[in-house]
């Protein structure tokens, strides 16, 4: 049987010309392209698909236009007949081959070729070339083979140049049945460092974060920085992840519970904790290190200059709400700074951490790695942040509820700060109870750092409080209250 290759067949690329054109993702000048193949794979048809004509192909194409050149990854179903189940926007388009004429479709959406590119990476199958590699992860490759039966939904996309899709076998085991796939569209020789950190964690079995399960990488050729000649790289062309990545996120729930009634302090707890056990398995992974003494020096000095430039600016704002007893506040923390001797661990952290990044899925919540990660950094700032994003969702149901209500009680609006304070203690102590050191947020620094964030979304917000720090004697990490 002679072999068959998608990309010699008659009109091949002026198909996937036509089809990059209409796609949101692919920016090009308008003008002539002129479309070369430059690396790719074939994959085995899986078990199960009626189509025996069936081809599975993917092609890395450069694309030569008037603004320069782009590189793009298209997976190819090339059937026999049309498919009813591909769906007419994974429908690619018709193409004219000596056997007749095939229907082509985005692979990215077809169930054929979302079970052969699983198994690939399940089974670690390479090309015969060597030039592209399937790799399995957590011990993805124990899972049950991928047939050709599988439920596909479409989901939207973490990036414009990725496809992503949830995918199903049907009358699978729960556990081994779900999987999310991204397509890198662009691929690129340099992995992205937030993808680089899960892949490692995923490998020393954290739960913490949706692991990765399999990866498909492939080569194309790339000019030499120095010499110009052309040399093969290798980068990622599919990532498979657990599907909680695709959870829903805390904000949502959280919203949930304010319109509810809902104390929302199991969830808080909960969130606090995952976060203590990201960053324990943070740690575990890529270690972590204790400040020096010039390094604590100079985070006692920059959070000593942040708590004054924050008070400076409400002092500004207002001279009523710069009260005595906010005055003695602040100056009690500079003291608290100043005798600081306590270092603190640094190590990789998420560093955008958000309700917005903790996704909740069947079991529990994970961390969404989108945004992170960065180095050498204190966990006390993933911390802060988590709580901020509380402040801001309380600010938004206030603001939400004044505009609708502007006769709301006041004793509507404490009941948001008590709901605040409630839920920060309960995150706080979720991280208390976590696999991670929690020394870094019962200490001065956590504390001045707390109300220079409340002094700064003071300042943002117009001149209102959402988020007021504690006047008490006694410092109280995590304590707030509502004014208007």
């Amino acid at each position: 049987m002679a072999s068959f290759r998608g990309e010699e067949q008659p009109g091949f690329r002026d198909l996937v010309g036509t089809w990059l054109s209409q796609q949101s993702w692919f920016q090009a000048a308008p003008g002539r392209r002129v479309i070369t193949r430059v690396g790719g794979l074939r994959l085995p048809a899986p078990e199960g698909d009626p189509d025996q004509g069936l081809r599975l192909e993917l092609h890395i194409i450069q694309v030569d236009h008037a603004a320069g050149q782009a590189r793009v990854a298209v997976p190819m179903a090339l059937r026999s007949r049309p498919s009813a189940l591909a769906g007419k926007t994974a429908f690619i388009g018709r193409l004219s081959a000596a056997a007749g004429d095939l229907w082509v479709y985005d692979g990215a959406r077809d169930r054929a070729f979302l079970a052969a590119w699983h198994e690939m990476a399940r089974r670690g199958q390479g090309s015969r070339n060597g030039r592209s590699r399937g790799e399995a992860f957590a011990e993805f490759n124990t899972w049950p083979a991928f047939p050709a039966k599988l439920q596909r939904t479409p989901l939207d996309a973490p990036a414009p140049a990725v496809a992503r899709t949830a995918v199903t076998v049907e009358g699978g085991a729960e556990e081994t049945s779900k999987t999310l796939v991204d397509f890198i569209r662009r691929p690129d020789q340099h992995r992205p460092d937030a993808l680089d950190t899960v892949l490692q964690m995923s490998r020393n079995g954290s739960r913490t974060v949706a692991r990765v399960l399999g990866v498909v990488t492939g080569s194309w050729p790339e000019p030499h920085p120095g010499s110009g000649e052309p040399q093969w790289v290798t980068g990622d062309l599919g990532i498979i992840r657990e599907v909680s990545i695709s959870g829903a996120p805390a904000s949502t729930r959280a919203r949930a519970a304010l319109a509810e009634g809902s104390d929302f302090l199991p969830e808080a707890t909960a969130l606090g904790r995952i976060l203590g056990d990201f960053h324990a398995d943070l740690a575990g992974t890529f270690g972590a290190h204790p400040q020096t003494a010039a390094q604590l020096e100079t985070s006692k000095d920059q959070a000593a200059e942040q708590l004054e430039q924050a008070w400076t600016k409400v002092r500004e704002d207002s001279d009523e709400t710069a009260t005595p007893e906010l005055g003695d506040l602040i100056g009690r923390l500079g003291t608290a700074l100043r005798s600081v001797d306590q270092v603190m661990d640094l190590q990789k952290i998420h560093g955008d951490l958000t309700l917005e990044r903790l996704r909740q899925h069947e079991t529990g919540w994970i961390i969404d790695e989108d945004g992170g990660m960065i180095d050498h950094a204190q966990p006390l700032r993933d911390v802060l942040s988590l709580i901020a994003s509380l402040a801001e969702l309380v600010r938004e149901v206030t603001q939400r509820d004044s505009d609708t209500a502007p006769a709301q009680p006041e004793a509507s609006i404490k009941d948001l700060g008590l709901w605040y304070e409630q839920v920060t203690k309960a995150v706080l102590q979720g991280y208390r109870d976590s696999d991670a050191s929690s020394s870094g947020i019962d200490t001065p620094l956590f504390e001045a750092a707390m109300v220079t964030e409340s002094l700064e979304l003071f300042h943002r917000w117009g001149a209102r409080w959402v988020l007021a720090p504690c006047l008490s004697d006694k410092h109280q990490t995590g304590s707030g209250k509502h004014e208007t």
